[in-house]
């Protein structure tokens, strides 16, 4: 007989060999993101866990899900209650063990008693989900890294990169293993003036998100004399590592270079701690292509409750891909 159990936090070894593991996962439990709920389903059968299915509820900005554009601009600010499967920050899902019609179809049941709209974000193409309308994503940037990196570029590419890392000579940069406590205000100001100037914002963490994932974190700092103008964190295990947040303060970024040199420095360390590969974030695709990363496919689906919306929504469902725009 199949069980399904709705936890608050991940249980004991989820995503065990992932970055994003439990404890990434458990940083946004008790609202450590306003306006969102997470938990997590856990269906067992005979006593046997067979599968963990992360997700979140929050209401959702129905223009979140359409590229930038006159529609975009047209929709008024209306909402929805959204339950979806995975992490509202991480670009791809996880969902652990065998994942079967019989589980979806409880799930789903489950999921639409806590929103109208039903999705899965960042899965690939293939999920056995029945009465789903599926549409492209954000595709994630993803360098791999076997042997010498630089080397591996084309030399005009390895020139730009140079280039860069020239216009941000001025700058240190130090890299640190957790999070600094002392320099956690600083840090969340940073986060901030970059969530701000986020096209489109989809949620916004609270300090105490840094706080719970430090032990789990490389930090990369960026001072100007003596002043923390930025930082990456990075999220790492085995073999992979992602580059998770970023920020910036904006005053001092253009003149030196900030962005380009954070991103460089990034696939640096996972290269120097032996990654396999390094997940660069679903934004500045040209750039991150310069870097050497590679675009992987990512898809999400949606299913309405309502049976006349439903319809709707897989007639319309390509309004909800990206934009060549957002693709640069």
């Amino acid at each position: 007989m199949l069980t399904l159990q709705d936890l608050s936090y991940p249980p004991k070894g989820f995503s065990i060999g992932n970055p994003d593991d439990a404890d990434f996962y458990r940083a946004f439990s008790d609202e450590g993101m306003p306006g969102f709920h997470h938990g997590f389903f856990v269906a067992e059968r005979e006593g046997r866990r067979v599968c963990c299915i992360p997700y979140f509820v929050t209401d959702l900005q129905l223009n979140t899900l359409l590229p930038k554009g006159r529609l975009f601009s047209w929709l008024p600010k209306w909402s929805v209650p959204m339950a979806c499967v995975g992490n509202p920050v991480a670009d791809l899902g996880r969902v652990e063990g065998e994942l079967t019609p019989e589980i979806v179809e409880l799930v789903t049941r489950r999921l639409e008693e806590k929103g109208s709209l039903v999705a899965w974000k960042g899965f690939g193409e293939r999920l056995p989900l029945d009465g789903y309308a599926k549409a492209k994503g954000l595709p994630v940037p993803v360098i791999r890294l076997d042997g010498d990196y630089y080397g591996s570029l084309k030399s005009d590419r390895r020139n730009l990169l140079k280039r860069k890392l020239k216009k941000a000579a001025g700058l240190r940069y130090e890299v640190v293993e957790g999070l600094p406590t002392e320099l956690l205000d600083r840090i969340y100001a940073l986060y901030l003036q970059t969530w701000e100037k986020a096209p489109l914002k989809f949620g916004r963490l609270e300090p105490d998100y840094f706080v719970r994932t430090s032990g789990g974190s490389t930090y990369l700092l960026f001072y100007l004399g003596d002043e923390l103008i930025g930082f990456n964190q990075l999220l790492g295990k085995g073999e992979s590592m992602m580059n998770v947040f970023v920020g910036m303060d904006y005053e001092h970024a253009h003149d030196h270079g900030l962005y380009f040199a954070m991103f460089i420095r990034s696939v640096e360390v996972a290269q120097a701690r032996g990654c396999a590969e390094i997940e660069l974030g679903s934004t500045s695709y040209e750039f991150k292509r310069i870097l050497g990363a590679r675009p992987l496919a990512v898809w999400n689906y949606f299913r309405h409750r309502s049976k006349p919306m439903n319809w709707l929504l897989s007639r319309c469902a390509s309004l909800l891909e990206p934009s060549a725009e957002e693709l640069k």
